[in-house]
């Protein structure tokens, strides 16, 4: 068996099981397309999406059958993982990430396809625009890298004598590359040094902290996408954490693996809000007349044991200031 039969004969596995008398009837069938390894029990953001569906009345197992495929952040294979979903015959795909909706957008331009939460779906060429996606994609997005000045200057009050930080971030996700561009502009601005850390694969990953932690930033700063610094979330805050470095990231999920603290979108609130266009896509609606939603909510979550651990002195104006305290 070869690596992508084997991929594929894992993913199988992926296909939520229902008994023989709830296959016989036809009920609505939701593929999940995944890049990252699927966790169990759901993470806080697949569960946002199940209780959305849940407050539309759809219930897996019950009236609604969710065929789950992940790529195992096998990103040559997403493809394959895609076109083995679509033989399913789903009603509608749903996306997480930039990478699994770009595949799901090269497979197919008829069953619909909706975005859980990725970034400016514009500029990586996923719809047309926001107000019209005219295509088979629609859902909700958020823009992190506008808020990438922000988060250097959360750090320059955190962390006292902030002049240099070491920036990483995934080179294959368009998001990513797009919020790494504004933070080398913001910190220019800011005058703090950067060292880029560019990612091709996971592979890389190992060296590039090696290297990071020769060089002793005062900061790390992690661009957000939800293929490899979602996989590697944990390792990544350990690190941190293990060698006194702040982490600040745009997404809240590093913070709560450890990280120091991030400005971010409530991607659980989007994921919950992508509920709506799954049902209203099963009502009939065509993804097309369906204008896609950005994030309103943007959190500052600060992880006070790291905080601790790194012997920050943590001004009460800023905990006052967070929408979120991990403790």
């Amino acid at each position: 068996m070869n690596r992508r039969d084997a991929v594929i004969a894992f993913l199988a596995l992926g296909v939520l099981p229902l008994g023989a008398g709830a296959r016989s009837r036809r009920m609505a069938r939701i593929g999940y397309l995944l890049l990252i390894p699927l966790s169990d029990p759901p993470s806080r953001e697949r569960q946002a999406f199940l209780d959305g569906l849940r407050e539309f009345g759809y219930v897996a197992g019950t009236n609604l059958e969710i065929v789950y495929r992940s790529a195992q952040n096998a990103e040559d294979f997403i493809d394959d993982v895609c076109q083995d979903l679509l033989a399913q015959k789903v009603d509608v795909i749903v996306t997480s990430g930039a990478i699994s909706t770009l595949a799901a957008k090269k497979a197919t331009r008829s069953v619909p396809v909706v975005m859980l939460a990725v970034g400016d779906p514009v500029g990586i060429g996923a719809v047309r625009s926001l107000a019209r996606p005219e295509g088979n994609v629609t859902g909700v997005s958020f823009l992190s890298s506008e808020l990438a000045p922000k988060r250097l200057q959360l750090i320059k009050e955190l962390v006292p004598g902030a002049t240099r930080v070491a920036v990483l971030w995934d080179s294959r996700n368009a998001n990513a590359v797009a919020e790494v561009h504004a933070t080398l502009a913001a910190a220019k601005r800011l005058a703090m040094q950067t060292d880029a850390y560019p990612l091709a694969s996971d592979s890389e990953l190992q060296r590039a902290l090696q290297k990071i932690q020769a060089s002793r930033p005062s900061a790390l700063y992690v661009a957000f996408e939800g293929g490899l610094v979602a996989g590697n979330r944990t390792s990544i805050a350990e690190f941190g954490l293990r060698n006194r470095i702040p982490l600040v990231c745009g997404w809240s999920a590093l913070t709560e693996a450890g990280g120091l603290l991030s400005y971010a979108p409530d991607i659980p609130a989007l994921f919950r809000r992508a509920a709506s266009y799954v049902d209203r896509i099963l009502k009939g609606a065509k993804p097309s007349e369906l204008p896609i939603e950005q994030a309103s909510l943007v959190e500052l979550v600060l992880n006070l044991k790291t905080a601790k651990a790194l012997e920050l002195k943590i001004p009460q104006s800023f905990l006052l200031r967070a929408d979120r305290v991990i403790e």
